[in-house]
């Protein structure tokens, strides 16, 4: 896949490390990955109460099913996380924060803040879109 990053000099410089957009000028196919939760293998949310050990979760789940597809973190070429409400303060600039979107180079990134997610517990869902 070809990619550049588009650079917007008169934009306020973002506040965590993702890219305002990009093109997408050759590539394969796409793969679309549903969103992706801090569950381990037995489907237990892990880490409950901690958006950095959620992220993590999170993180490596993502790897899997990337790399089952055949991609890689590099092949990114959107990303979607939800964060809850009462997790967020603790998100936003948190070193959570900055492993997660540091794991990828320079997405294009929405982050949503959410009232609940679909299990009790969870406090951070992503899904993303990658090109191979």
């Amino acid at each position: 896949m070809e990619k550049e990053i588009i650079k917007t000099p008169t934009l306020a410089r973002a506040y965590a490390p993702y890219s305002p957009g990009c093109i997408v000028k050759k590539f394969g196919s796409l793969i679309f990955i549903s969103g992706v939760v801090p569950n381990d293998v037995d489907g237990n949310i892990v880490c409950k109460g901690d958006i950095a050990g959620q992220v993590r979760q999170v993180l490596h789940n993502l790897r899997v099913t990337v790399e089952a597809a055949g991609a890689t973190f590099d092949d990114v070429i959107k990303l979607t996380t939800f964060v809850t409400a009462n997790a967020m303060k603790d998100y936003v600039g948190s070193a959570a924060c900055e492993e997660y979107l540091t794991s990828f180079p320079t997405p294009c990134e929405s982050l949503v803040g959410v009232a609940s997610l679909a299990n009790e517990g969870q406090l951070i869902e992503v899904e993303g879109i990658f090109g191979i």
